[in-house]
């Protein structure tokens, strides 16, 4: 640990700076409060600098309410190593959660967080953690195997044991989940304590969900991405408690129904489902990106949403350019405050469409556009788009993603600035890596805006 420099004066030299260890100087309980503040690979850290520390290192690891066991850096070092180096590195990190399970003697813990490139191979050790957190009644339990966000090719998904949860194989009912004598008790009151599930690259079967689901009563939140093999997912009964689901990746999902349910926020990425939602009373928020092969996803979306389009509040419909349509009748969304969509911004039409979404949501207070274009055309067509025949008077936020100053992106501002009338922010979203020459044409575009549209309005560049 770094001491404090003291200045003294010395018969051998004019000086001698003598390094005094003042942190070891305070009392082990404040050192406690240090070291539980601490990530518990930087914590465990400190074992090395003297048997008082090894001590108290022990101690923390031991009663630890937090368990979260990430290990970015290990990650981003393990791109570049040959199979049997990479080997070496996923074996001391299973090895150092195993440690530390082994070490905790606190019972309960609030966190249990997994995070690093694990497979199936390693599943005897995962199941081990799993039934250590829900023995220790975990609050918020996360697994994460993905390898830095790259999608594991040539492994095998760590594939959740139906057994743990004492679920029969094949079975379609929730009914037998956790009542079967050979489940532990702990395990299973450990079920009653999760608020929060992650799973990432876990491959987690609808039965598993829904057991949870059923057996959580104060489950709030679940998300699950990239789990290969799940097909349908039903949250379905005013007993269950989730209030956010978040779905993303999963690529043999057909379909996913939600009724008589408390869901407060859905959101969805990937291909193309079945999405059935009934009586959900409290659904305010829904952001659908769809990898849609129609060109009639506005009109899906719309119909799928039909239960619960007037009492949304934000909407996200993203990763779809919304084709225009003249005959397109818009429902009225009489709540909705956020709006987020793509449009294709030389393509006149589409971005006329803006019109439509303005009638149907008077009360719309930010809208968020992520702008694209196809850059296999030589050159931008020169769009002016004509102010809308009503005025929209609540609109006051927008944003624009994708903007780089073209004569499209300009006129596009300027409609939108004679359209809101209360418009007062405008936020531009430039690249996250822009070179200096891009700067230089931005801000150019950015004076030459600001000197077109009213003074009210501000400016922000992010």
């Amino acid at each position: 640990m770094q001491g404090d420099y003291i200045l003294r004066k010395s018969n051998k030299s004019k000086y001698d700076y003598h390094l005094a260890d003042r942190i070891s100087e305070l009392a082990d309980e404040v050192l406690v409060s240090i070291l539980t503040l601490l990530p518990l690979n930087e914590a465990a850290t400190t074992s090395i600098l003297s048997k008082r520390w090894r001590y108290l290192c022990r101690y923390v690891l031991a009663s630890t309410m937090t368990l979260k066991f990430d290990a970015e850096k290990t990650l981003y070092s393990l791109i570049d190593l040959n199979r049997e180096e990479r080997e070496q590195k996923i074996r001391r990190y299973v090895d150092w959660v195993n440690s530390v399970v082994e070490q905790h003697t606190w019972p309960n813990i609030e966190q249990f967080r997994i995070a690093f490139d694990l497979d199936n191979s390693f599943s005897s050790s995962i199941n081990k953690w799993i039934q250590f957190a829900l023995k220790k009644r975990v609050q918020i339990l996360e697994l994460d195997f993905s390898e830095d966000g790259i999608h594991r090719r040539q492994k095998s998904c760590y594939n959740f044991p139906h057994e743990l949860l004492g679920i029969n194989r094949g079975s379609t009912s929730t009914a037998v989940c956790c009542e079967i004598p050979s489940l532990n008790p702990c395990v299973y009151l450990g079920l009653k304590s999760i608020r929060v599930l992650h799973f990432n690259f876990v491959d987690v079967a609808e039965e598993v969900l829904e057991c949870f689901l059923s057996n959580c009563p104060v489950l709030e939140r679940l998300s699950v991405f990239h789990s290969p093999n799940l097909v349908n997912l039903r949250v379905v009964g005013p007993l269950i408690a989730l209030k956010y689901l978040v779905i993303r990746r999963c690529n043999s999902l057909e379909s996913i129904e939600i009724c008589d349910a408390n869901l407060v926020s859905l959101s969805y990425v990937g291909n193309e489902i079945s999405l059935l939602l009934r009586n959900v009373p409290l659904l305010v928020e829904v952001s659908i990106s769809e990898d849609c092969i129609c060109n009639n996803f506005i009109e899906v979306a719309f119909t799928q949403l039909s239960c619960c389009l007037s009492q949304l509040e934000i909407l996200k419909l993203t990763d779809q350019i919304v084709p225009y349509k003249r005959d397109r009748i818009f429902p009225i969304l009489a709540n909705l405050k956020h709006l987020e969509i793509i449009f294709e911004e030389d393509n006149v039409c589409g971005l006329l469409q803006l019109t439509s979404f303005f009638r149907a949501s008077p009360c719309l207070h930010r809208l968020v556009l992520y702008l694209q274009m196809d850059y296999t055309k030589s050159m931008r067509r020169k769009i002016k788009y004509k102010k809308a025949k009503c005025s929209h008077n609540y609109l006051k936020i927008v944003e624009l993603a994708g903007y780089d100053g073209h004569t499209s992106d300009f006129e596009l501002v300027k409609y939108l600035a004679k359209t809101a009338v209360k418009l007062g922010k405008i936020v531009i979203k430039g690249e996250e890596e822009e070179g200096p020459w891009r700067k230089m044409a931005r801000d150019v575009a950015m004076q030459k805006l600001k000197e077109k549209v009213p003074s009210a309005i501000e400016f922000v560049y992010r």
